[in-house]
């Protein structure tokens, strides 16, 4: 369980999860209109709504305890959810690909650095889903994470704006 979240971790700091496939991760871009309005739409207050990682589905209290924002292309958990080990870092939108890409790389923790490639759907205003590879491997095709190919898919509900610092 605790390495499932851990996993969970990775792909919500991977987070969701977003630029021009030229950029460099975490790197906003200015290059396409596409990208700036899934910014815009990306922005706010998230919860984890529903979530598998490799194939397991992610516990009801650990989902009530993951909480995401999203402010421009940063990402951060603004409190201690079990999670965990990624609690902060940015990510870069390439929307003109089918399914849309994101990249995201943690800051802290173990893989502090590291890319994580994922896709994402805005699904409507307050929805979003990603699925997520595992850090430093393929990028997935589907939403899907069937087990064994440590895949994270996420469901995400918009619940507020970036809170004030």
């Amino acid at each position: 369980m605790i390495k499932a979240i851990s996993i969970l971790a990775i792909g919500a700091a991977a987070a969701i999860t977003t630029g021009s496939a030229n950029s460099t991760p975490g790197e906003p871009t200015s290059r396409s209109a596409a990208a700036q309005r899934d910014y815009e739409r990306l922005w706010g207050t998230w919860q984890l709504t529903r979530a598998v990682v490799n194939g397991r589905p992610v516990p009801a209290n650990v989902l009530r305890n993951t909480i995401l924002v999203t402010d421009r292309n940063t990402f951060r958990f603004p409190k201690a959810s079990g999670v965990g080990t990624h609690p902060a870092g940015r990510f870069t939108v390439n929307p003109d690909t089918r399914p849309k890409q994101v990249d995201s790389i943690a800051e802290g923790g173990p893989k502090a650095g590291q890319l994580t490639l994922g896709i994402y759907e805005i699904i409507d205003a307050n929805h979003k889903r990603a699925c997520w590879g595992p850090t430093g491997g393929q990028r997935p095709t589907e939403f899907k994470s069937p087990s064994g190919s440590g895949r994270i898919l996420q469901y995400w509900k918009k619940i507020g704006p970036v809170p004030s610092h």
